[in-house]
């Protein structure tokens, strides 16, 4: 596509689109942590989530939609296409979460819970601080950075993953194992996806820069 590409400014409005979305995905971070943390209400809590989780469903639709009438993009549409479909399995995964907790009448959520909700935290403000920077390319170096701190957290969720999937075999309700891990591989699995949306900003960078 070429730099100029990056110069033409009405199309700019493609990073404002993947920058709002990014920001959809903080707030349903934040709404699951609130959730884990303060352990009540929580019907009405995942109606919110999921309310969050149904705004990414249109932010998306909206972006394809006007990929489909734009002529000239500001980056690659495949990375465009990549960047939103990985923003919106973070939050698929979130929504599933929330809903497992209600549906397995989980009484009160282990700490790894909230550890991994405080990881995934943390992956998502480096997810939306390196996109918000996207249309920049003079700070290709600060997103980087965004991006390997990003695979720090996702390496920090696999150990606790690991942790927390041991100590649930000290247990001895079979039901109750089955129930937490697929939580916890939930709630990887979101970081696995932060990870997915620094990979394709690294791929972008290398493209532009």
């Amino acid at each position: 596509m070429g730099i100029l590409s990056w110069i033409i400014p009405q199309e700019k409005h493609f990073f404002d689109m993947i920058e709002k979305q990014s920001s959809n995905v903080v707030e349903g971070v934040n709404a699951l942590l609130d959730m884990l943390e303060n352990y009540e209400d929580i019907e009405a809590k995942r109606e919110n989530i999921k309310k969050i989780e149904n705004n990414g469903d249109r932010m998306v639709h909206d972006t394809f939609a006007e990929l489909n009438k734009t002529f000239i993009t500001p980056i690659d549409r495949e990375d465009i296409s990549k960047l939103v479909s990985a923003l919106d399995d973070i939050l698929d995964n979130l929504e599933a979460v929330s809903e497992r907790l209600v549906l397995y009448e989980i009484k009160k959520p282990p700490l790894y819970m909230i550890d991994f909700a405080k990881t995934l935290q943390k992956a998502s403000f480096n997810v939306h601080r390196g996109i918000s920077l996207l249309r920049d390319l003079k700070e290709a170096k600060q997103i980087q950075n965004y991006c390997k701190e990003i695979n720090t957290l996702e390496n920090e969720g696999d150990i606790l993953l690991r942790k927390a999937t041991a100590e649930l075999f000290t247990r001895k309700d079979p039901v109750e194992i089955i129930k937490f891990k697929e939580l916890y591989e939930d709630m990887e699995a979101a970081i696995d996806r932060c990870e997915d949306v620094a990979d394709v900003v690294g791929d972008i960078l290398v493209k532009y820069t």
